[in-house]
């Protein structure tokens, strides 16, 4: 069902999810990577971001998870693979090796003014130009303290 577009735009449209750039990210489901899965789905609609980071699904997803990384230009899915400790990592000099996937890239960078908080913002900006106006000009006086 998960591979099913039509049943990923079936639920985008039940929860109002409106736009041709709208996802669904599923978590906390194992990827079974080493048995060729895929974790885009759907054409990209549907993305699941948990290959398996907790050691005990290592042998069973055949990496140590994904992280999804979204920014200004779209969605970068980055694979991890399995390592033993943190302190096995500084003592050997090694890292954690990952893998980036380019998910989606926009053509149009995204902007704090393109988003919902860009809005408000604006909509604060106009409403402290409009009491500044007032206040410059008579229309509100200055309130006073109270000592």
């Amino acid at each position: 069902m998960r591979d099913n577009e039509k049943i990923v735009d079936y639920i985008l449209d039940a929860f109002g999810v409106k736009g041709a750039n709208r996802h669904i990210i599923n978590g906390h489901v194992p990827v079974h990577v080493a048995n060729g899965e895929n974790p885009i789905k759907a054409s990209g609609k549907l993305m699941v971001i948990d290959g398996g980071f907790s050691q005990a699904y290592h042998k069973e997803t055949g990496i140590a998870g994904y992280t999804l990384v979204y920014h200004s230009r779209g969605f970068q899915l980055v694979q991890h693979e399995p390592f033993t400790s943190a302190a096995d990592a500084v003592q050997r000099g090694t890292d954690i090796k990952s893998t980036t996937q380019i998910v989606e890239m926009s053509s149009h960078r995204m902007l704090v003014a393109d988003t919902d908080k860009g809005i408000e913002l604006k909509k604060q900006i106009e409403d402290l130009e409009e009491l500044l106006y007032a206040y410059r000009h008579g229309i509100i006086g200055e309130k006073e303290s109270k000592k």
